[in-house]
C-alpha cells in the first residue's frame, strides 16, 4: 500500500510540473508574441513600454512619469550603445518587455536589452539603391512580428525574439521614383504605412497590408486621378507627378476608426507654371474613414495652395482632447516647414487656431526666380516632422521650429521628368546658422504662453509628462528638460551628435528610462552646428551616475558600394589623374560627411555603383548636380576647377576612362559640353587608390 501511495504521488507530482511547465511556456510565448491589438490599442496608458512612433496613435508623446520638477537634476547616462550604420538617425525607439527595436538610415534592424543597450541581435540590409537621403523613421510590432519598410520600397517581416526574417515583399507602385522612409504603424492587424518620392515626381500613396503575409488590402492616393474629386485642381496631364509624399508619420483616432495624412508639397517643387491650381491633395492635413473596405475622405484643410517653397506639413497630425473657450473639444494638430501651427476640430475640420512660429518674410509675397529671391524660413525651417507635444493639465500645445532664411532660385526652362531623378524646377537654397524656438500656445485663446530660443534649430519634437516637465532637443545634440507651465530649463544634457530623433520613455524593474538616437545631421546639416561623434542610443535615468558604455559590435556595418564591372561603363571625359587625386581630396573635405568616404552613400545618396547607376545621370547631368547642389551647407561656393576637379574624382570611380587614355592628358573643363549628354553612368564600381 505504501508504494502504491508514493507512486501515486510521485505521478502527480510529475503531473503538476509538466502542467506548471506548460504554463510557463505558454506565458512566455504570450509575452514574446505581442503586442496584442488590444495592447496596441491601449499603448498611450502604457508607462511600461512604448509601442508606437509616437506612444499611442493619437501621435500625443505624453506619459505618466516618475521624472519630476524636484529629481530631474538627477538624471544621468545610464547606458549607450554605438551604432555601425552611421547617418542620420530618426527612429524612434520601439521597446516591449525589456527589449528594444530600432531601425538605422540603411534599414538595419537591431534589438537591443533595453537595460543595458546590450545587443540582441542585428537584421542586415542594405537597400539596393537610395533615390534621395538615406533615413528610416522607425519599425512597427505586432504578435511577435517587428516589421520595415526600406527605401528600395520593401516592406520586410522579422520575427522578434531572433530577427528571423519571416516574409520580404515589393509593395511601391513604381520603384523608379517611390520609397519608404516612414515609420511602420499596425492597426487592427493591418500595416498602414505611406511612400515617399514627391520631388522624384512619385503620386504619394496611404497603403493598408495584412500583417501576416504583406499582401495589399487597400489604397488611398493623395493625387486625384481622373473622376475623383479634387482631380480638376490639376491642369492637364501635371497630376501624373504631382508628389503629395507621405512620409513623416500619421496619426489616428482609434475610437472613430480616422486616419490622418498630411501630404507634402506638389512637384515639380519651387515653380507653380506647370500646375497652376489649388494642387489638391498636397500641402494638406486628410481625415480619412478607414471603418470600411476602401478609405473615404471626410474633410480636408490645406494649409498652403501652389506651393513653391517646399514647405510640406512634415509634422505628424496629432489627436487630442483641449479646451477651447472653456469647453472641452475633440481635436487635431498640424504644423508645416513654413512655419503654419494650425489646430482644427477633428471631427470636421473647422479651424480653430491658425498660428505661424516662424519668420516668414517673403513667403507669401514672392516666388524662386533665377536671380533669386529672399523668403524665410528655409526648405529645413519651420516646423518639422516630429512636431510638439499636447499637456492637458496647463491646456498649451509645445511646439519646437527652426528659424532660418534662404535664397530661393529657379532653374531656367520647364523641369524634365525622368525616372530616378529630381523632379524639380529650382534648387534648395544654400543653408544658413539656424536657431530654434520652443513655443507654448494656450489652446484656448491661439495665443502664445511663453517661448524660449535655442542656439540650434528645434527639430526633435516634444514629449510632455504628468508631472510638468517637456522633453526637446536641438540638433547640436543637447537635451533639455523645460517646465511646460513657464519654459524654464530644468535640465540640459548631451548626446554629442546631431540629433533629428525623438525620445522613448519605458520602465525597467520600477526605474524609468529616457532613451534617444542621434548621429549625423545629413540633410540638416547647417553651417553653426558643432561635428558630431558618430552614431548611437543614449539611454537616462535618475541616479546614474556611471554609464554603461557598448560598442557596434556585431551590428555589421552602414552602406557599402556594389557595382556592375567596369568594363559595362562606355564612353569616355576628359579628366587628367592630377584632378582626379585632387578631387578626391576635396570631396574628402566637401562631400564624405554627407556621401560617406566610399562615395557609398551615408545621409546623403552614393555616388558610385549599381545605387547610383540607378538615376541613369549622364555625365552632363552628373556636373550639373556636382555644381549646383553641392556641399549642401553652401551650394555653388567652390572655385570652378574645384568642381572639375570633384567631378574628375567621381569619374574615375565611376570607371569613366579619360579620353586619349593613360592617365589623361586633357583637364575636365569647366564648363559642360554637348558629348557630356551622351555619355550615361551604369554603375560601375572603380576604387581610386
Amino acid at each position: 500500500m505504501m508504494k502504491r501511495t508514493v507512486g501515486f504521488r510521485v505521478a502527480v507530482t510529475a503531473a503538476l510540473l509538466v502542467a506548471v511547465a506548460t504554463l510557463s511556456s505558454v506565458r512566455a510565448t504570450a509575452q514574446t508574441a505581442g503586442p496584442s491589438a488590444q495592447e496596441l490599442l491601449g499603448a498611450q496608458r502604457d508607462v511600461e513600454d512604448w509601442l508606437l512612433p509616437a506612444h499611442g496613435y493619437e501621435g500625443n508623446r505624453y506619459v505618466e512619469s516618475t521624472i519630476t520638477k524636484a529629481n530631474v537634476a538627477k538624471l544621468g547616462k545610464a547606458w549607450t550603445t554605438q551604432l555601425a550604420d552611421d547617418g542620420e538617425q530618426e527612429a524612434a525607439p520601439i521597446v516591449w518587455h525589456g527589449t528594444m527595436y530600432l531601425s538605422t538610415p540603411h534599414e538595419h534592424v537591431i534589438a537591443l536589452d533595453a537595460k543595458t543597450g546590450k545587443l540582441k541581435w542585428h537584421f542586415p540590409y542594405t537597400p539596393a539603391y537610395v533615390l534621395d537621403f538615406a533615413v528610416n523613421r522607425g519599425v512597427g510590432l505586432a504578435d511577435g512580428k517587428v516589421f520595415i519598410a526600406t527605401q528600395d520600397c520593401h516592406l520586410i517581416a522579422l520575427d522578434a525574439e531572433t530577427g528571423k526574417k519571416l516574409w520580404d515583399k515589393t509593395t511601391c507602385f513604381d520603384t523608379t521614383n517611390s520609397w519608404y522612409s516612414m515609420a511602420v504603424y499596425v492597426f487592427k492587424d493591418k500595416i498602414l504605412l505611406g511612400s515617399a518620392g514627391g520631388d522624384f515626381g512619385s503620386i504619394g500613396h496611404m497603403s493598408a497590408f495584412s500583417m501576416q503575409d504583406g499582401s495589399r488590402l487597400w489604397d488611398w492616393q493623395t493625387i486625384p486621378g481622373p473622376g475623383q474629386p479634387g482631380h480638376d485642381t490639376w491642369p492637364g496631364d501635371s497630376w501624373k507627378h504631382g508628389g503629395g509624399a507621405l512620409w513623416g508619420g500619421i496619426s489616428l483616432d482609434p475610437q472613430a476608426d480616422m486616419l490622418y495624412v498630411a501630404p507634402g508639397n506638389p512637384g515639380p517643387d519651387f515653380v507653380r507654371d506647370y500646375r497652376l491650381g489649388k494642387n489638391l491633395y498636397t500641402n494638406s492635413i486628410v481625415a480619412l474613414d478607414i471603418s470600411g473596405a476602401k478609405p473615404r475622405v471626410k474633410w480636408y484643410y490645406q494649409l498652403i495652395a501652389g506651393d513653391t517653397h517646399d514647405a510640406d506639413p512634415a509634422m505628424h497630425p496629432i489627436v487630442f482632447d483641449g479646451k477651447v473657450n472653456g469647453s472641452l473639444r475633440k481635436l487635431v494638430a498640424i504644423g508645416d516647414k513654413a512655419g503654419n501651427f494650425v489646430i482644427l476640430d477633428r471631427m470636421s475640420g473647422k479651424v480653430i487656431h491658425r498660428i505661424s512660429v516662424s519668420n516668414q518674410t517673403g513667403l507669401d509675397t514672392t516666388v524662386p526666380t533665377i536671380k533669386g529671391t529672399t523668403a524665410c524660413p528655409n526648405h529645413g525651417g519651420g516646423i518639422e516632422w516630429l512636431g510638439g507635444a499636447f499637456d492637458a493639465a496647463t491646456n498649451l500645445f509645445i511646439i519646437p521650429s527652426t528659424q532660418e532664411c534662404g535664397f530661393w532660385k529657379r532653374l531656367p526652362g520647364p523641369p524634365k521628368y525622368i525616372p530616378g531623378q529630381h523632379y524639380s524646377g529650382g534648387v534648395s537654397p544654400k543653408r544658413q546658422d539656424g536657431t530654434g524656438v520652443v513655443s507654448a500656445i494656450d489652446v484656448s485663446t491661439g495665443k502664445y504662453k511663453w517661448r524660449k530660443t535655442l542656439a540650434y534649430p528645434a527639430q526633435g519634437g516634444a514629449l510632455s509628462t504628468n508631472t510638468g516637465l517637456t522633453f526637446t532637443s536641438d540638433l547640436a545634440g543637447n537635451v533639455y528638460a523645460l517646465d511646460t507651465a513657464s519654459g524654464a530649463t530644468l535640465w540640459k544634457s548631451s548626446t554629442g551628435s546631431s540629433t533629428v530623433a525623438p525620445f522613448s520613455t519605458y520602465r525597467i524593474d520600477g526605474e524609468e528610462y529616457l532613451a534617444i538616437l542621434s548621429g549625423q545631421a545629413g540633410n540638416q546639416q547647417t553651417p553653426n552646428l558643432p561635428v558630431p561623434h558618430g552614431s548611437l542610443v543614449t539611454a537616462f535615468k535618475l541616479g546614474a551616475t556611471s554609464t554603461i558604455a557598448n560598442s557596434s559590435a556585431g551590428q555589421g556595418g552602414g552602406a557599402v558600394v556594389t557595382g556592375a564591372n567596369a568594363s559595362a561603363q562606355k564612353g569616355t571625359a576628359p579628366y587628367t589623374l592630377g584632378q582626379v587625386h585632387t578631387g578626391k581630396a576635396l570631396y574628402g573635405q566637401q562631400c564624405a560627411v554627407c556621401h560617406g568616404a566610399q562615395l557609398q552613400g551615408i545621409s546623403a545618396p552614393a555616388l558610385a555603383g549599381s545605387a547610383f547607376g540607378r538615376s541613369h545621370l549622364t555625365i552632363s547631368q552628373l556636373r550639373t548636380v556636382v555644381t549646383v547642389n553641392m556641399p549642401l551647407t553652401a551650394p555653388g561656393t567652390l572655385a570652378p576647377q574645384q568642381y572639375a576637379a570633384i567631378v574628375a574624382y567621381l569619374l574615375a570611380s565611376n570607371c569613366v576612362q579619360p579620353a586619349g587614355g593613360g592617365s589623361g592628358t586633357t583637364r575636365f573643363p569647366n564648363a559642360d559640353q554637348p558629348a557630356f549628354k551622351t555619355v550615361t553612368l551604369v554603375g560601375a564600381s572603380c576604387p581610386v587608390k
